[in-house]
């Protein structure tokens, strides 16, 4: 049986693109509405903005080729001819897509009116892959393509107890990373992702009702593997840059450590100078930004949704707006 994965926060994000669409409306009308979803997935945001507005041109990247093959499946389950010259299906980083989209926009005006990052993994790599994102998984690779070189493997076989440890506690924000991290260096080989969640609940034992002990090396570990944080900034810097005047980017983060960076990107894009301590270094802060909040603040779930689907919990949407032409520099 397949895993399913219902989409987060799917009817907020719903609400960002017809803001944009809004804006469109009045001041794009004679080109394409573009869209662009560069953390794909199983498809389900795209499915629904696909649906949304039938007439728009769709950028669908994965760096996962196992998600954009589910992906174009569903769309083709969902009624929509996924090789339609409206859909541009990319197995890629997203943080890399910028040639790409060059090209593209050299060959037709404009740029991108709706971008959305989902980031983190999908329920599929949990319940149906193998790689080692799993507790219950035999392997322990947890790389998201194959252009990334080392897994997770190599990093709790090979890293010294005192990087591990270090990897542990900046990725996880895990408390007991030491005494983790020396348990794996004494257990080693570590060879499946079944075994080191045995390692950890035994080197930080608990009460049974409670999450499970080795969630947060497991995030530590596929952060570092696929360089999480460094992906989601730079996409993040890129594709704003490539919105149309009044176009959105929308960013759902899973944890605390994406949250703050994210929080920070749009901070300083938005001329706020980003999120500084007052003992650092004065910052210059740009005189006309050219964007501004499309949210107030970050959205939670509701608790409905929360209810429905436990993954979204720990969910938080953010996005900035490219101001409209004659707007950057407006106070």
């Amino acid at each position: 049986m397949e895993a399913t994965h219902e989409p987060v926060m799917l009817q907020e994000v719903l609400e960002l693109a017809s803001n944009a669409f809004k804006n469109y409306s009045i001041h794009g009308s004679h080109r394409v509405f573009t869209v662009l979803d560069g953390t794909l997935g199983a498809g389900g945001h795209s499915l629904e903005l696909a649906r949304a507005y039938l007439q728009a041109s769709f950028f669908l990247c994965d760096r996962d080729e196992q998600m954009v093959a589910r992906a174009r499946a569903n769309f083709k389950a969902s009624g929509f001819n996924p090789d339609d010259a409206r859909f541009r299906w990319i197995c890629s980083r997203s943080s890399q897509l910028g040639q790409r989209l060059d090209s593209e926009f050299d060959n037709q005006e404009g740029g991108l009116d709706f971008a959305l990052l989902d980031l983190g993994i999908s329920m599929l790599h949990l319940k149906e892959f193998d790689r080692g994102f799993s507790y219950d998984d035999e392997s322990l690779d947890m790389r998201l393509d194959t252009a990334t070189e080392k897994g997770a493997s190599h990093l709790l076989n090979e890293l010294p107890e005192k990087e591990l440890a270090d990897l542990i506690y900046r990725y996880g924000e895990e408390r007991a990373s030491r005494k983790i991290a020396h348990r794996v260096v004494q257990s080693r080989p570590i060879e499946s992702a079944r075994q080191l969640a045995e390692i950890i609940a035994k080197a930080i034992p608990g009460p049974r009702n409670r999450p499970h002990p080795a969630r947060k090396t497991f995030q530590a570990l596929r952060i570092a593997v696929n360089g999480e944080l460094e992906e989601a900034e730079a996409a993040a810097r890129m594709l704003a840059q490539r919105l149309n005047p009044g176009g959105i980017l929308a960013i759902i983060t899973f944890h605390s450590l994406e949250d703050r960076l994210i929080k920070r990107c749009f901070a300083e894009l938005c001329g706020a100078g980003g999120l500084h301590s007052r003992y650092d270094a004065p910052v210059e802060i740009p005189p006309d930004p050219e964007f501004e909040k499309a949210l107030r603040k970050s959205l939670a779930p509701t608790p409905e949704e929360q209810e429905r689907n436990p993954a979204s919990r720990s969910a938080r949407l953010r996005a900035i707006r490219r101001k409209p032409s004659g707007e950057a520099g407006d106070e």
